[in-house]
C-alpha cells in the first residue's frame, strides 16, 4: 500500500510542479531573474514543454511521407498527360519486348490512371505535385 501511495504522490508533485507559475523581474543592477513567487514588477510568463524526441521525429516521419506524395502525385499527373496526349503508347518490359496498347487499351489506360489520381491524391493540389515533380526531374 505505501508503495501505491508513494507513486500516487510522485505523479502529483511532478504534475504540480508542471502547471506551477513562472515569474520574471530584473533586479536593481538590471539581471533578469525567474522563480515561482511574484516579485514587485515581476511578470508572469508562459512556460511550454518541449516537445519530446518522438513528437519531432513523428514531425519529421509525417513531413517525409508527404513530400513522398506529393512527389508521387507529380508523377501520376504527369504521366497522365502524357497518356491524353499521346497518339499511341508503347512500352517495353524487362527483356525489351515492346508492346503497343491499342486505343482502347490506351483510354483504360488514362481511366485507370485518372482513378488513381482521384483516389489518392485528392489532397494534393496539382500545382505542388507538378512544382515538386519538376524539380526532381531538372538535372
Amino acid at each position: 500500500m505505501t508503495r501505491l501511495t508513494l507513486t500516487l504522490l510522485c505523479c502529483s508533485l511532478a504534475f504540480a510542479a508542471q502547471a506551477a507559475d513562472v515569474y520574471k523581474w530584473k533586479d536593481a543592477q538590471g539581471h533578469v531573474h525567474y522563480g515561482d513567487q511574484p516579485k514587485n514588477g515581476s511578470e508572469k510568463v508562459n512556460v511550454s514543454p518541449a516537445n519530446s524526441e518522438a513528437e519531432v521525429k513523428a514531425g519529421a516521419d509525417a513531413a517525409a511521407q508527404r513530400a513522398q506524395k506529393v512527389q508521387d502525385c507529380g508523377r501520376k499527373r504527369d504521366q497522365l498527360s502524357s497518356y491524353q496526349s499521346a497518339i499511341r503508347i508503347v512500352e517495353k518490359d524487362a527483356l525489351g519486348n515492346e508492346k503497343e496498347y491499342s486505343e482502347a487499351e490506351r483510354q483504360k489506360l488514362i481511366a485507370l490512371k485518372q482513378k488513381q489520381i482521384a483516389e489518392q491524391c485528392a489532397d494534393v493540389p496539382a500545382e505542388d505535385a507538378r512544382s515538386k515533380s519538376d524539380a526532381q526531374n531538372t538535372p
